[in-house]
Order: structure tokens, then C-alpha cells, then sequence
């Protein structure tokens, strides 16, 4: 048999502030309370009992999803669905229908998931906070360089070993003012393209491709340089450089992107806290007749 704990030593990451690290644990132990001591008796009790916090849970949920207050008449209408809903699941949980569901036991584990990333939302960050978050993570709200330019594509198959010597005749034509349009093979791409990042120059000619165009400098016509279609020669007309937008313009972005990740932060401290709880064992397989057999034996 293995074991394996946890080590006591996890701290939570640096996106997570002191407050809303004691209102995350302070939520853990509280359910874990209820897990212990209230479902059991709730599961077994024929009375439900719907408090003033479970109807303004309600209240509010509507309120959040609808942007206005429940009348009386949809107020009535959710507290009968609660009730429904509560009865099916204590007669399920009596039951054992809960029991050795994968599908129950995966919705059950989202849900506590759900409720960690809930407590993550509760208060909105400021700008202080989404300010650095913008700075530690530039990177990740940049404008990517983008570059536009032409082509002219030559057939590898129909040319074969000619190939590379007609684009060095050809280019130079180019060079000389030839029309590009009467130059090269038949292509089903288009001639010239505007504006892409170098992934969408890799999504259309392959990374190679992009790569050497991103080095080139606009002005003539360069190449032979090869794709996965053959060869092309390559003029860039234009590019521009990759840039940062100042806050103010990303700034949806960046609470978006820093939301995102606080529930992502918030999600893996509580798991790790409830999983430091226990001590788990995975048993291992007792070994078959053949291996057995082929395990070696102590000297006599």
C-alpha cells in the first residue's frame, strides 16, 4: 500500500489577498460544519425549514440574473421550486442513489469548486490591483506585430530541379518593376495578404514561412523561401511593431483576465485545503499468478 499526504507548508499564491484568504477559510470550515453535522440530520428529518438567509440567497440569485427584485408572485414561484427540488434530493440522498454515480460525484465536486470561485468574485478589484496586475502580465495584453505583404508562388512538382533557379531569374525581374500577377504558378491562396500576426501567417504557410517573413524588412522583393506548398517569393510592403495599449483602454480586459485568475487561485487553495485534511491511500493491485511467479524469491 502507498501513502500520501500533503505538506502542511502550501501557502497560496501572490494574487490572493490576506482578506480574502480568511473569508476563503472561514467558508471551508463552515461547510465542512454543515457536511459533518447538518446534512446527515437533513437527510433524515421530514422538515424543512427554509431560513430568512436561504430566501434572500434566492432573492438575490433572481436579482443577479434578471438586473431587478422578484415580484411576490416569482418570489412564491422559486421558494416551491427550492422546496421540490429539496424534497427529490433528501429522498435521493435516503435512498442511496448519491452512491457509486460517477456523474452525481463529478457534479457534486463542481459544485464545491463552484463555490470557491463564487467567494473569489465577491468583491470587485481596483484599479490599484488591476493596474498591477496589468504591469506583472504585459505580455498578455499586448498588440501583436503584424505584417503585410505579397507573393508569388512557384510549383516545386511542375518545375522540379529548375525550381530554384527560375526564382532567382524571377525576383530580379521583379525587382525591375515585373508584374507580379504574370509571375509564378497557379495558387489556391490568395496573392497578397494585410495586417496578419505572425500566427496567421503561420496558420496559412506554416511557421518556417512566417518566421522568415516577420525577419524581412518591407521595400523588394525577397525569397525563394519555402512552405509547404512549394516556394514563394516575398515582398513586405508594410508591418507594424507589437504594442502595449495604456490601461485605460484594456481595462475590462485586464479585470476580466484578473478575475479569471483569482478563481483559478481560489479554486486550487480551497482544494488544497480540504485535501490537506485527509490522508490518502491507493492500494496497490495484489500481483497476478504470472508475476508471481516471476518474482524473485528470498534465499532459504
Amino acid at each position: 500500500m502507498t501513502s500520501m499526504s500533503r505538506d502542511e507548508s502550501t501557502h497560496p499564491r501572490s494574487l490572493l489577498r490576506q482578506p480574502l484568504l480568511q473569508f476563503l477559510v472561514l467558508g471551508v470550515i463552515l461547510f465542512g460544519l454543515y457536511s459533518l453535522f447538518g446534512q446527515k440530520e437533513e437527510a433524515e428529518s421530514k422538515e424543512i425549514v427554509i431560513s430568512v438567509q436561504q430566501i434572500e440567497l434566492l432573492a438575490s440569485m433572481w436579482e443577479k440574473q434578471w438586473r431587478r427584485p422578484p415580484t411576490p408572485q416569482e418570489m412564491n414561484g422559486l421558494l416551491q421550486s427550492f422546496i421540490r427540488e429539496e424534497v427529490l434530493y433528501r429522498e435521493a440522498l435516503a435512498m442511496g442513489l448519491d452512491r457509486d454515480d460517477t456523474v452525481v460525484r463529478r457534479r457534486l465536486a463542481q459544485k464545491i469548486e463552484f463555490l470557491a470561485q463564487d467567494l473569489a468574485t465577491q468583491g470587485e478589484p481596483g484599479d490599484a490591483e488591476l493596474r498591477t496586475f496589468y504591469q506583472e502580465n504585459a505580455e498578455d495584453f499586448e498588440v501583436p506585430a503584424t505584417v503585410t505583404f505579397s507573393h508569388v508562388y512557384l510549383n516545386l512538382d511542375i518545375r522540379g530541379e529548375n525550381a530554384f533557379e527560375d526564382a532567382e531569374r524571377i525576383v530580379a525581374e521583379l525587382r525591375s518593376g515585373a508584374d507580379p500577377t504574370q509571375q509564378g504558378d497557379r495558387f489556391m491562396l490568395q496573392s497578397h495578404y494585410a495586417d496578419l500576426t505572425q500566427q496567421g501567417v503561420a496558420r496559412n504557410f506554416g511557421s518556417q514561412f512566417a518566421e522568415a517573413v516577420f525577419e524581412m524588412a518591407p521595400g523588394d522583393w525577397e525569397g525563394p523561401v519555402q512552405s509547404g506548398y512549394g516556394i514563394h517569393l516575398v515582398r513586405v510592403e508594410g508591418r507594424a511593431e507589437a504594442f502595449l495599449p495604456p490601461f485605460e483602454e484594456v481595462r475590462l480586459r485586464v479585470r476580466d483576465e484578473f478575475i479569471s485568475n483569482r478563481r483559478r487561485e481560489v479554486d486550487e487553495l480551497f482544494y488544497e485545503r480540504l485535501r490537506e485534511s485527509y490522508t490518502i491511500t491507493i492500494e496497490e493491485p495484489a500481483p497476478s499468478e504470472d508475476e508471481s511467479a516471476l518474482a524473485p524469491r528470498a534465499d532459504s
